[in-house]
């Protein structure tokens, strides 16, 4: 055996004496409730490499287990590695890495040395900070990075990862708004790097993070959106040392989550790999803990077909839509849009398109969470900038993409080129 295989191992056995959670989770009682969930992602079709390492995650830490689903996606996952792992982003090699121990296949992550690829690939997100200011990519991979280093033995500052993530960092906002995916996916990494090395630095992150997200918390127990919810449950089931007993009511929070389902609301492939550890009562600290025996071949899962509804006149709804550059300060165009009631995001955008093609027109391009913007009036959104085309309705930025939000009469809408 490899020296490096050896310190693999050796990580993953000691992780394993750790608890995963320091307090009692709540999870759906009726494997039925998720059938739809397990469908979604078990069929899913999509041509997003970065689907896979979630899909594969979520089957493994599911109760019910689906060997040839799960052989599918690893073998996705292979290729991508044999073909192109040196491409990956810091956040899609860790998803990686993460997916693969999951499925007990660490003597892949030896083989390619993935452990190793993903530290100079952390360490230049790193540099890129203490020169710019910011990550290469955003400090969401740069948790997952620091996750899959942490539970993968990997070698990292504890003292560094505690200034990455302290208070002091605009970390964990996006366009002026605390994202809880962000915060959340920070819990668990810090944790994990916690109860290996014990910090009073990365206690006060956790900490305060845990505040700033039960501070997201609705009064139907979402924690800042259905989507983020999912996430924020994983953080908070690995922290409860950090917040009261009655700060959360976890089992209303999961009968919400629950509710949603078959309202269609995680019919996307990443939405729903995205959720499923959390209504299971795992985390992604469990990655670790999967038993690596054989699975049933193939589940058969039942899900009740939606019931058509009866044909009504469709009412139409108005609302006032607008396109801001806030960046250049050269574009502040608006309009008064009529759409069908029911109408997502992108049917205004292209109303409006359709009304005025030269004010505004819009491009978009295909991703996990379906369409993204990136041009309005002719203006591109860059990478290089870090500028991208913000949603917002009746002046609050949406956590939810164009295809996802459903409008209201009255609102006002609003595209605006922002930095992050």
């Amino acid at each position: 055996m490899r020296a490096s295989q050896w310190l693999y191992l050796v990580g993953f056995l000691l992780f394993f004496l750790f608890p995963a959670h320091l307090c009692e989770t709540c999870a759906a009682k009726q494997q039925a409730s998720l059938a739809p969930l397990m469908s979604t992602v078990i069929k899913s079709k999509q041509p997003f490499p970065t689907v896979a390492p979630r899909i594969l995650i979520a089957l493994r830490l599911a109760r019910q287990q689906d060997r040839d689903a799960e052989t599918t996606f690893l073998n996705e996952i292979k290729q991508r590695i044999q073909q192109r792992h040196e491409t990956l982003t810091s956040g899609q090699l860790a998803l990686i890495i993460l997916a693969l121990t999951a499925a007990c296949q660490t003597q892949i992550v030896a083989d390619y040395n993935l452990v190793e690829n993903l530290e100079q690939k952390f360490q230049k997100e790193v540099d890129n900070i203490d020169t710019h200011g910011h990550p290469l990519t955003n400090y969401y991979q740069v948790g997952l990075d620091v996750l899959a280093l942490c539970l993968l033995n990997g070698t990292y500052s504890t003292s560094k990862i505690a200034e990455l993530f302290s208070q002091k960092q605009r970390t964990y906002y996006f366009g002026g708004q605390f994202s809880v995916d962000t915060g959340a996916l920070a819990v668990l990494a810090l944790t994990c790097v916690n109860r290996r090395n014990p910090d009073k630095k990365n206690e006060s992150n956790i900490s305060w993070l845990v505040k700033k997200i039960l501070d997201e918390k609705k009064t139907d127990g979402t924690i800042g959106n259905i989507y983020s919810t999912g996430e924020a449950m994983q953080a908070l089931f690995v922290s409860s040392e950090y917040y009261r007993k009655d700060s959360w009511d976890c089992d209303q929070t999961l009968q919400t989550v629950l509710s949603q389902i078959p309202q269609g609301r995680f019919r996307l492939p990443i939405a729903a790999a995205q959720v499923l550890p959390a209504l299971e009562g795992k985390t992604y600290l469990d990655i670790t803990r999967v038993s690596c025996r054989s699975s049933p071949g193939h589940l058969n899962i039942s899900t009740p077909k939606p019931v058509k509804p009866t044909s009504q006149p469709k009412e139409n709804i108005s609302v006032t839509y607008r396109v801001v550059d806030s960046i250049n300060d050269n574009i502040n165009d608006s309009t008064s849009i009529s759409v069908p009631k029911g109408s997502v995001f992108l049917k205004v955008m292209e109303a409006a398109q359709a009304k005025n093609h030269t004010m505004f027109r819009f491009t978009t391009e295909s991703s996990e969470w379906g369409a993204y913007i990136t041009s309005v009036g002719g203006i591109q959104a860059s990478n290089k900038n870090r500028t991208y085309w913000q949603l917002l309705s009746n002046n609050r930025p949406l956590s939810q993409g164009a295809e996802s939000f459903v409008v209201s009469n009255g609102d006002k809408l609003e595209v605006r080129l922002s930095q992050y």
